[in-house]
């Protein structure tokens, strides 16, 4: 069964609001520091930077189909296997989310999640099996050094 996870409305309107908040604030600096013309190029230059960033979180997509996972972040599609890899995740602060996956050959690829949203990037680690039901076990071993 193909499961298909794409960007979250919220998620992008909050992270669409706190990007042109950092571009009034670089501006505002920027201005009082260096004056007008200063802080127009510096603004400019985030506003340009900011609209990259939204353009490649809406073209964020997941897509798990059995044993495959593609992964599309706005510039490159990975595809794995999920016998293959290992995965492992990190949130922080409830509204960045980043995954985490180690090939066989010693790889190790990040992806920020964060366009996805809460809901739905608990939904795909789960999915996943990173945490849930379908996750693996951990078998730990003690080590007793005193013999």
């Amino acid at each position: 069964m193909e499961k298909i996870y794409r960007r979250s409305l919220v998620a992008f309107i909050y992270n669409l609001i706190i990007m042109i908040f950092g571009a009034l604030v670089a501006f505002l600096i920027s201005g009082v520091i260096g004056g007008y013309k200063v802080a127009i190029i510096i603004s400019s230059i985030i506003i340009i930077l900011v609209v990259i960033s939204i353009f490649r979180q809406l073209r964020t997509k997941i897509i798990i189909n059995g044993n495959d996972l593609s992964i599309n972040d706005g510039k490159k599609e990975f595809n794995y296997n999920l016998n293959e890899v290992h995965i492992s995740s990190e949130q922080r602060n409830n509204d960045s989310f980043f995954l985490y996956i180690y090939t066989e050959d010693g790889n190790k690829e990040m992806f920020d999640l964060s366009s996805l949203g809460k809901r739905k990037y608990n939904e795909l680690i789960g999915d996943l099996g990173v945490v849930g039901v379908k996750s693996k076990t951990i078998k730990l071993n003690d080590v007793n050094k005193n013999n």
